[in-house]
């Protein structure tokens, strides 16, 4: 047994180890990881410069301070808006967001933003694309817009070309992480309580959600009747604006219409 003598000779010994080492790294530039890990992102985000140029993205938070994600322009001819961008980085301990992508088409995209300590927003965005076929987007600030997950239940009316209300029920839950094309997909049931169209719940079976577009398609088993529904939402998901909805096949095959779905 060691008496107090030794024990306490030891812990010194070892306390001073400790320290010369975490002098040591630090001296050498190595700093603890913890130190370094800035907000985390998630979810379902746009990015949107002056010209209407709008990059939809994905992000998944990694390791550490690492980030990637998965994104899709549109509003350009410069590369098709079915192109997956892969963009990696980080967010350090400072909270500042820089994303490089992988080339596309020759072109190669920088992201960067100063990320709000919630994770919620970006502040002072940028992106700058360089090469390629996408060299003429240049550089431009952005406005950074995250958008919550639709998830609950939403009520409201569809409205057919004959100024028919059809109040619906839909039960919502969004997927958290995006798939292999930085998009997003929802689950769920509706319902149509005064409506002979469907003879069983309707479920979904198709979706996607990215940006601020949702689309769903719905099928009733009993009645072999599809629902497809498209439209746009706002950034707090409480209010699900429907330009468009049309079902085919069943008793109402052919009706179609606009709709507005608020989340309870």
């Amino acid at each position: 047994m060691l008496n107090r003598r030794t024990a306490s000779f030891l812990a010194g010994s070892a306390g001073l180890a400790f320290a010369l080492v975490t002098s040591f790294a630090t001296g050498c530039g190595i700093v603890s990881p913890s130190l370094l890990v800035g907000t985390s992102l998630a979810g379902n985000w746009t990015f949107t410069g002056s010209s209407g140029v709008t990059l939809n993205l994905g992000f998944t938070q990694g390791a550490y301070e690492s980030v990637s994600a998965i994104a899709r322009l549109s509003g350009t001819s410069c590369i098709s808006s079915s192109t997956n961008i892969q963009l990696t980085g980080s967010v350090g301990g400072d909270n500042q967001m820089t994303l490089i992508s992988s080339p596309f088409g020759g072109t190669t995209l920088t992201l960067q933003g100063q990320v709000t300590p919630d994770g919620k927003g970006i502040a002072g965005a940028t992106w700058s694309f360089t090469g390629g076929s996408c060299a003429s987007l240049g550089s431009a600030k952005l406005t950074a817009t995250n958008y919550s997950d639709i998830a609950g239940t939403y009520t409201g009316n569809f409205t057919d070309q004959s100024g028919n209300q059809l109040p619906v029920s839909a039960l919502l839950d969004q997927t958290t992480q995006p798939d292999q094309n930085g998009q997003f997909s929802l689950s769920g049931t509706a319902t149509f309580p005064t409506n002979g169209c469907f003879v069983q719940q309707p479920t979904i079976t198709t979706s996607m959600v990215t940006g601020n577009s949702l689309s769903m398609t719905y099928a009733d088993s009993g009645s072999a009747a599809t629902l497809t529904a498209s439209g746009t939402f706002n950034s707090a998901a409480t209010q699900l604006t429907i330009s468009s909805w049309s079902i085919a096949g069943g008793p109402c095959n052919g009706d179609s219409g606009t709709g507005q779905l608020t989340e309870q």
